[in-house]
């Protein structure tokens, strides 16, 4: 699927908090970090990452709500309604979106220019990924 104004539409579950992505991410990948498995609770995060100003929230900004990380200078950013993760911050203040999320409201494709290009802190997965993808640790 290709998007040619580069532009992403994002939404969470119950369609109260959505937002647009824009531009090209600053990354696109699979993370394998303990921090992002503390934070968001997964063996990996597929994810796209953005510079704060590619991301506008066009409807429910009212609604989110943040949680921030007691132990990192991360936050994870969700709807109060529905509880779903529109995205989550890391040390650099990027916003951190699944690719998940992204796939899910672009029915059901993720866009060309959003496929993951490699894995990273590969060295300290919990399992292997048996990919053509490059993995760095």
């Amino acid at each position: 699927m290709s998007h040619s104004n580069n532009q992403y539409p994002i939404h969470c579950e119950c369609g109260s908090v959505a937002g647009i992505l824009s531009g090209s991410p600053r990354v696109r990948g699979h993370c394998h970090c303990e921090d992002c498995r503390d934070l968001l609770n997964v063996p990996f995060h597929s994810v796209t990452a953005w510079n704060p100003d590619q991301l506008t929230i066009t409807q429910g900004e009212d609604v989110l709500k943040e949680y921030q990380h007691p132990h990192l200078d991360m936050k994870r950013i969700y709807c109060s309604r529905c509880g779903e993760t529109l995205y989550n911050t890391n040390a650099m203040d990027w916003r951190v979106v699944s690719q998940h999320l992204i796939k899910k409201c672009s029915g059901g494709e993720l866009a060309d220019g959003l496929q993951a290009e490699s894995h990273f802190f590969y060295d300290r997965r919990l399992f292997d990924i048996d990919d053509d993808l490059p993995k760095y640790d």
